[in-house]
């Protein structure tokens, strides 16, 4: 029943923040919350959702994008050209706070360089992994 409250409110508040200001959520079950996060959405969508569910929301509205920000980020990834320049991209999506996670194999501190030059700073948030599978050739 709990589970299908958190749901619910985690699905609302997607659907009044929108694809402009929505970023992602983590639930909390020890306190019946929902961490949100946001990208500097209007005083107004604050109040309209703390007043929705009261005390269930945890606002963060200072995610650097919103999730359909960082979809199109990640869709506009050159990864062919950063594969030329040695940094093969192995893994790429948004995190529920709002950046731009990418695993790379290659020197980590260039593939940041090359990201932030792309996407401005402190969109991409860049760490060295291993593909999910191994390919053989």
């Amino acid at each position: 029943m709990l589970h299908d409250f958190i749901s619910t409110t985690a699905a609302d508040a997607k659907q009044i923040a929108g694809p402009s200001y929505y970023t992602g959520c983590r639930t909390h079950r020890d306190t019946n919350t929902l961490e949100l996060w946001l990208a500097s959405a209007p005083a107004e969508l604050l109040t309209g959702l703390e007043e929705l569910h009261p005390g269930i929301y945890v606002i963060h509205n200072n995610a650097p994008k919103s999730e359909a920000a960082l979809f199109e980020l990640r869709d506009a990834l050159p990864v062919d050209r950063l594969k030329a320049e040695g940094i093969l991209v192995v893994r790429v999506g948004p995190t529920h706070d709002g950046y731009l996670y990418v695993s790379v194999m290659g020197d980590v501190p260039t593939a940041k360089a090359r990201l932030d030059a792309l996407f401005g700073s402190n969109v991409a948030r860049v760490e060295y992994g291993e593909p999910a599978i191994a390919l053989q050739g």
